[in-house]
């Protein structure tokens, strides 16, 4: 709300009151009727006159007023001084009445603001290209707010900090992103994306920390399309190592099972061919002549043989 249009409502308020109670003589009255009702026939020039140049004083007044929100950095800026009126700024806060006509007042944002680029191409050492989406918190340094107006006063009247995020100080970041790229190999790159990006923040911070205060910088670096096959193709041939090196330990694992069940079962054949052996010695060992007669004896059932035998045949048991 302006000072002028304060100052009509306000002319506006008190005419209307002076009408109403007729303290405001600003019209003269024929004599007054049988009802007593006297009619308006005239204007008194003098108070209409004095009402109208309170009016054209309201609106061409040259003061107006700003309350500095807070949060905000408030800036009273002479349009007279030299440069017109850049180098000529002033800090202010609170209520701040001013010239309207030879002074300005901007209020800088100092909150900080959260940043997502759109994605961007930079080139890495030996002209590898590789998309970026860098995002970011930023905020306005308050002690160097007059300075930063001062420089980017032209971007800044465009748009406030809105238009210098999106013009200088995207260039600042992405020079700044793509200046550090091209320092290292595009494996150190995503080997050491940690190391890369503190190198990004303390370059911006060259650039750009007279003005601003840059956290959290992230470039969210994609490797190009060829790499990116690579390296799956790398991913996928290291799984398929490490899942046949598995599969060898098994297939070793087994056979030398093979071989110890193997070895078990040769060595239970060797100790039942051993034993079988000390068997049948044991056992030659025990038969004899008249033991083997003697089993024969056992066997025989008492009857002699049908058999005709022929002449010097002998019996099949002999007696003696």
């Amino acid at each position: 709300m302006s000072l002028t249009f304060l100052l009509l409502v306000t002319i506006g308020v008190i005419v209307t009151i002076g009408l109403l109670t007729k303290k405001l003589h600003i019209f003269t009255y024929a004599a007054p009727d049988r009802a007593g009702y006297a009619k308006p026939n005239g204007v008194r020039w003098k108070p209409a006159t004095f009402i109208f140049l309170a009016i054209l004083a309201a609106m061409f007044q040259p003061m107006n007023y700003e309350v500095i929100s807070v949060g905000h950095k408030g800036l009273l800026i002479n349009l007279l001084g030299d440069k017109r009126g850049a180098s000529n700024t002033e800090e202010v806060s609170g209520v701040v009445f001013y010239n309207k006509y030879t002074q300005e007042i901007q209020e800088i944002p100092l909150d900080q603001r959260h940043i997502e680029y759109p994605e961007s191409i930079i080139v890495a050492k030996g002209g590898f290209p590789c998309p970026i989406k860098p995002s970011f918190n930023y905020s306005v340094k308050e002690t160097t707010a007059a300075d930063m107006f001062t420089n980017l006063r032209s971007t800044y009247k465009k748009g406030g900090l809105e238009a210098i995020q999106e013009g200088w100080l995207n260039n600042a970041i992405i020079g700044a992103i793509n200046d550090v790229a091209n320092r290292h190999s595009i494996d150190y790159l995503f080997n050491n994306r940690e190391t890369y990006e503190a190198e990004i923040l303390s370059e911006v911070n060259k650039r750009i920390g007279k003005w601003f205060l840059v956290s959290q910088l992230k470039t969210n670096i994609q490797p190009p399309k060829a790499i990116r096959q690579s390296i799956e193709d790398k991913a996928t041939a290291d799984a398929d190592a490490i899942k046949a090196e598995a599969q060898a330990r098994v297939a070793q694992a087994d056979a030398q099972r093979k071989i110890q069940l193997a070895k078990g079962d040769s060595a239970s054949v060797v100790i039942r061919a051993q034993a079988d052996a000390k068997a049948i010695s044991l056992k030659q060992q025990e038969i004899t002549a008249t033991y083997v007669e003697y089993q024969r004896v056992l066997k025989w059932d008492g009857v002699m043989p049908t058999t005709v035998l022929g002449s010097g045949s002998g019996t099949l048991l002999n007696l003696k």
